[in-house]
């Protein structure tokens, strides 16, 4: 989204979502926590009449969602609800993927890619339909998924592949143009292979990845030169390899119209950020400064690796338990705080691995959703305020992190806050140029170790005490709106005084 746009702050609502490690929020009027006993307050400012770009919609997602059955929820209405704008198409159905995959769609490689009969279309039409009746927009990852488990089956080389990729530009056909029965989803984003540096994906050479994407990449721009491509989907963005593709499709001038990689993030934000940074530093390094940089998978690994990894003599349930704690409010915490510090940083789309019901989402087997799944839905009630504004005071990182944001014609305002591993709990945001005079009426929603996403009634605020006093232990997230009250409010004529 362009930062450098403004819009105009005209009419009535403020909405504040406070992610954060585990807390309880408190707005109180005129009342300051006692500085003898709090004596780590943080106090942030939220300048509403300083516009700071514009928020970026980062919360795309790995995965769809599996349809009700007679013994699963609805998640097509959850994923509705969560309004992810993208859904990546990558390990769908796993660990048994049977849809998605070029294998799956087009089982039996030496028959003629040109005949409709030979391809098996109808699950991955099944499982493509609720995510574009959703609304989301797709990112087609063409290849295969992950095989964990020996003999692998698919993750050797294709045996031709100019026919690898006449295949995939026929399973666009099909999406796009109604080919061999099919459909008009305008299907404009595709990745190509995942994983090059991984045995369990890709058992080639570099370099035949390398000749791989360039046939790809230039069977799929001659059938649609609009259709965005990106390559090399890689776990290790600063790599060796990495360096290599990017030289080889630059010397050959072949296009990547984004930059697709990968971050898994144990106990801290940083390694997120800092492969951002790298990201965008090799790209402009190499002269693809126009190249998007596109996150395909973020997880945090909240129980650690070891845990999640079944060894000889585990104890019983570690594995189940450790995949349940990276969906639970320490996670959402996570990604709440992520969410916020990618606003700044040079990323361009993020997609959380995964909100399917794998082992590795944001639902269990039942498609009941975890915490994580909660961080996704506010943050995007959160977007509904787009406009960014000012916020100072913030120690960010695995610190206390906030943002704010207006609507246009100031229906609606929010502001974010995270707490990750802070052991500081206590918060104080002042409010300053409110776009309306008069009492705010405060209403919270909750989500933490007991809440999924509770509503909750605070007190009011008073015209001359516009601050909000938080008590926010870790692992809770906060979904405040301020309302003015309809008796007593008036809209304040707008000045901008910056930004």
């Amino acid at each position: 989204m362009n930062t450098q746009q403004r819009r105009s702050i005209t009419a009535s609502t403020i909405m504040i979502l406070l992610s954060v490690i585990g807390g309880i929020v408190v707005a109180e009027t005129g009342k300051a926590l006692p500085s003898e006993r709090q004596p780590s307050v943080v106090t942030i400012q939220v300048d509403f009449s300083k516009p700071a770009g514009v928020l970026k919609p980062l919360h795309s997602v790995n995965g769809g969602p599996r349809a009700v059955g007679r013994h699963s929820g609805d998640m097509v209405t959850l994923h509705k609800q969560a309004g992810f704008p993208m859904v990546r198409l990558h390990d769908c159905n796993w660990p048994h993927p049977d849809v998605v995959d070029v294998p799956a769609i087009f089982p039996l490689f030496h028959l003629d890619a040109d005949d409709p009969n030979n391809y098996q279309f109808a699950k991955t039409d099944a499982y493509i339909k609720p995510i574009i009746e959703n609304g989301a927009s797709i990112l087609y990852r063409m290849g295969v998924s992950i095989e964990h488990k020996s003999p692998r089956f698919h993750v050797a080389p294709p045996k031709d592949f100019d026919k690898w990729a006449k295949v995939c530009v026929n399973i666009l056909r099909h999406y796009n143009d109604g080919w061999a029965n099919g459909h008009h989803y305008n299907i404009r984003h595709v990745e190509i292979w995942n994983e090059m540096e991984s045995s369990l994906m890709w058992t080639g050479t570099d370099e035949q990845y390398f000749k791989l994407y360039r046939t790809a990449v230039t069977a799929i721009k001659t059938y649609s030169p609009k259709i965005m491509v990106g390559g090399p989907v890689t776990a290790i963005p600063d790599g060796p390899a990495v360096r290599a593709f990017l030289a080889f499709c630059r010397d050959n001038k072949v296009p990547i119209d984004f930059f697709s990689w990968h971050s898994y993030s144990n106990v801290t934000t940083e390694p997120l950020l800092t492969r951002i940074n790298t990201a965008r530093s090799l790209l402009d390094e190499y002269g693809f400064k126009e190249t998007e940089s596109w996150c395909t998978e973020w997880k945090p690994i909240i129980s650690g690796w070891k845990r999640i990894r079944w060894r000889k003599n585990t104890p019983r349930h570690t594995v189940r338990d450790a995949f349940a704690e990276n969906r639970n409010h320490e996670a959402a915490a996570f990604m709440a705080s992520a969410l916020l510090q990618m606003q700044d940083a040079p990323v361009d789309m993020a997609f959380y691995y995964s909100a399917d019901d794998s082992p590795w989402g944001m639902f269990d087997v039942f498609g009941e959703p975890g915490r994580s799944y909660f961080a996704m839905k506010a943050f995007n009630q959160f977007l509904q305020a787009p406009d960014r504004v000012t916020v100072t005071g913030a120690p960010g990182k695995d610190d206390i992190t906030l943002g704010a944001g207006l609507s246009q014609g100031k229906t609606l305002a929010m502001l974010l806050a995270s707490n990750f591993r802070s052991k500081r709990r206590h918060l104080r945001v002042d409010l300053q140029n409110l776009p309306w005079t008069g009492k705010v009426k405060v209403t919270t929603w909750r989500i933490d170790k007991d809440h999924e996403f509770s509503l909750e009634q605070v007190k009011d605020l008073t015209p001359e005490t516009p601050v909000l006093f938080l008590d926010l232990p870790s692992s809770t997230v906060l979904l405040v709106q301020l309302q003015p009250d309809s008796t007593s409010a008036k809209t304040v004529p707008t000045t901008h005084t910056g930004g």
